[in-house]
């Protein structure tokens, strides 16, 4: 093996480096180098002589993808270009561009993102009757990419809906039907139908089976604790000949079982693959020992997981810090503070992370950054590829390539206005429809449309006119220039160009089509003679929300703890650890819902390297009313506790007694003597952290808390109402 690969490791990554005897699980902990097992492994299969074309690697973001090739192409120059590295979508995408007969894809269908299939379910649940359902377009995307993800087509759907009767299930069966219809017809598939129709290609075309199995002699899976039952299902029967697979993953990060993760997954690797190998990388080279034991002993509490010890032979570093706040307004002007403090003592504003349960929070943390002068950037808001300017001149080069993707040609049929307006959009698609016809091919039929306006006829046949000048166009172009052909030819560049005077927003949007073209002058020069306008479009709707994210830029970075997966940080802000916020819904969440928030918690402290900052609001605003909030158990099942203000009071000392009344609330413990009536001084025991004095309370009935110094020399400040405290 030359000097570069495999240098540098530790005993245990060395191990996962260099087994070759099948089936390998590498149970990776947080920050203990797994991209880098990953990388040497793959350099060391090449070293020993398997092609690179025959390594296919997979991982879960765009961008994890181009790091792993950067570094394999840093140790074995030249090969990386020739590995499949994709995520699970972009390899799906792939196969079935090659195989779009086999698998009954029109050879340039359309990949919808996930604003593309709320508009076709929108539009779905008003052909179907359910208008009124329009709200809920969220909802059915998700329960049918749901569906998708556990390989149910919209056949076998219906068939469960009727085999387990429940109204709901029964109308989504209706809406997937429909809604599958208008995909088919329109040339196009959604994130769902790439892995639902790679596996189904794999397992009912023969041909194509035998020869992935045969052609992919290594087989390696990244994040393996978030693939889902579908993504399983292609691993499985990639791996099926060789039984060369290498998954690395952590159950303790498994934190999308939401979108269909299933975690049983690398919990049940070793009796899914007999005689399979596990490593495990335990040690840590990211955080502090002090960030560690926090992380920890919270994960600790959880069930499903692998057993492992995270260390790390760096120094123990400064202690995780909890402050608890009157409401998130201070929370957040409490954050500020200490952004300020840390780069007054050299942290740089990009090592700096703040995380959130929900995209909401970002508001309060926004508005008190720029009330501070202190740049920042929203991770996971509206992205560049999702602008309108930059949809709608994607739409018009979707339609060129597409002709029956009637859902990017509906986008544009009247931007810029050219006299087809709603009703002359809804006469279209009747006649389409009654015809038999794509809506392309009424565009160029609109005599034959008996319900059209004058004007609308004249704007269908100038729209067909230049829907086939780019057809013809995209022939012969490279795609930056196909690119702007559709922006000038659509007249989109002109419009905007003319509304410069009169709206301030005009010139950010000319910016943005200039930035569309240089993205794909960028495409170019990478792809070479690869380039092409169609897998130019495909990777931008298959990017996920933190491709966009960009360490360089010297501001604070705020983002939701699913998001924060992969990345670090030297600081971190971990907010709003209440409980019903984070865990969330806490009360009604099942016990595999909160080992799932458990894990959250997890990841987000372990993004820290250094400094980690845990907060939490006494009271928070919620659709207009405050509440108030119990401190997360996270916070107290790692150990750690609000700081106190003032001297910490000894269990011996008696000041002047107060007494405070307060009501019960509806719930049931499982001992019968717990307090209703307290004052200071009073000896408490509490189930978890033992006997105690009350040193200190605030607030009244419900929002009654209590400050208890506890004889194991911690203090914690907790809500009555919900703290299990007895007479000690």
């Amino acid at each position: 093996m030359p000097s570069s690969v495999g240098t540098g490791l530790n005993p245990e990554q060395q191990q996962a480096v260099e087994y070759r005897g099948g089936p390998l699980l590498v149970i990776a902990g947080a920050g203990t180098g797994k991209t880098r097992v990953i990388v040497h492994r793959i350099a060391s299969l090449i070293d020993s002589g398997v092609p690179a074309n025959r390594i296919l690697a997979v991982t879960f973001t765009n961008k994890a993808a181009e790091e792993m090739r950067k570094r394999i192409d840093a140790l074995v120059p030249g090969q990386a270009s020739k590995i499949w590295a994709h995520t699970f979508h972009a390899f799906a995408a792939r196969m079935l561009r090659k195989h779009a007969s086999a698998a009954g894809l029109h050879p340039h269908f359309t990949v919808y993102d996930a604003a593309d299939q709320k508009r076709i379910i929108t539009e779905t649940l008003k052909e179907v009757g359910l208008v009124n359902e329009k709200s809920k377009a969220g909802l059915y995307v998700s329960v049918i990419s749901r569906a998708k993800d556990d390989l149910l087509d919209a056949e076998s759907y219906a068939i469960h809906a009727m085999t387990q009767p429940d109204s709901f299930r029964e109308t989504v069966a209706k809406v997937y039907t429909r809604y599958q219809k208008k995909l088919d017809s329109a040339g196009g598939v959604d994130f769902g139908d790439l892995l639902l129709k790679t596996a189904h290609l794999l397992k009912n075309d023969e041909r194509v089976r035998s020869y992935y199995q045969e052609f992919f002699r290594e087989v390696l899976v990244d994040e393996y604790q978030d693939t889902n039952h579908a993504q399983y299902v292609i691993t499985k029967t990639l791996a099926a000949k060789h039984r060369n697979l290498c998954v690395v993953g952590d159950p303790d990060q498994s934190i999308y079982a939401w979108r269909g993760a299933h975690i049983r997954n690398i919990l049940e690797f070793e009796s899914d693959f007999k005689n399979a190998k596990t490593v495990k990388l335990e040690q840590n080279y990211r955080s502090t020992p002090n960030i560690l034991n926090a992380a920890g002993a919270v994960i600790l509490n959880n069930r499903q997981r692998h057993a492992k010890s995270l260390w790390t032979e760096a120094p123990e570093g400064d202690p995780v810090e909890v402050e608890e706040l009157s409401d998130e307004r201070q929370e957040a002007k409490y954050v500020v503070r200490r952004v300020v403090d840390l780069v007054d003592h050299g942290a740089s504003l990009k090592d700096i992370a703040v995380f959130y349960r929900t995209n909401a929070q970002s508001r309060s943390f926004e508005e008190a950054l720029s009330l501070a002068q202190l740049p920042y950037r929203v991770v996971g808001s509206v992205r560049f590829y999702e602008r309108k300017e930059i949809k709608d001149v994607l739409s018009y080069a979707r339609a060129a390539l597409n002709p029956a993707d009637s859902v990017s040609l509906s986008r544009v049929l009247n931007v810029p206005a050219r006299g087809i307006g709603k009703s002359a959009e809804e006469a279209l698609k009747i006649f389409a429809r009654d015809a038999g016809l794509t809506l392309r091919d009424a565009l160029s039929h609109p005599e034959a449309a008996a319900t059209l306006s004058p004007s609308g006829r004249r704007g269908a046949r100038e729209l067909a006119h230049v829907l086939d000048r780019l057809s013809a166009d995209f022939a012969v172009l490279s795609p930056s220039e196909a690119m702007n052909a559709a922006m000038q030819r659509s007249g989109y560049w002109d419009w905007i160009e003319n509304a410069v005077e009169t709206d301030p927003e005009a010139a950010g949007r000319l910016g943005n089509l200039q930035e569309l073209l240089n993205a794909l002058k960028e495409f170019e020069e990478a792809q070479g003679e690869d380039a092409d306008l169609s897998r130019f479009l495909e990777e931008v709707a298959l990017q996920s929300g933190a491709d966009g994210y960009d360490a360089s830029q010297p501001a604070v970075t705020l983002m939701t703890v699913h998001l924060a997966k992969g990345l670090e940080f030297p600081a971190v802000f971990v907010t709003g650890l209440e409980e019903g916020l984070f865990p969330i819904q806490a009360g009604n969440a099942s016990a595999e819902e909160v080992e799932e928030e458990r894990r959250l918690c997890y990841v987000a402290m372990t993004r820290a390297e250094k400094r980690l900052f845990l907060t939490h609001a006494a009271s928070r605003r919620l659709f207009g009313r405050a509440y108030s909030n119990l401190p997360s158990r996270f916070i107290l099942e790692a150990r750690l506790f609000s700081r106190e203000e003032g001297p910490k009071r000894e269990l011996d000392e008696s000041p002047e007694p107060r007494t405070q009344e307060f009501v019960e609330p509806d719930r049931t413990f499982e001992q019968g003597d717990r307090l209703r009536k307290i004052k200071r001084g009073m000896l408490v025991r509490h189930p978890e952290f033992g006997e105690g004095k009350i040193v200190d309370f605030s607030g009244a009935g419900e929002a009654l808390k209590v400050t208890i110094h506890f004889r194991n020399g911690k203090t914690a400040k907790l809500l009555a109402r919900f703290a299990p405290l007895f007479p000690a």
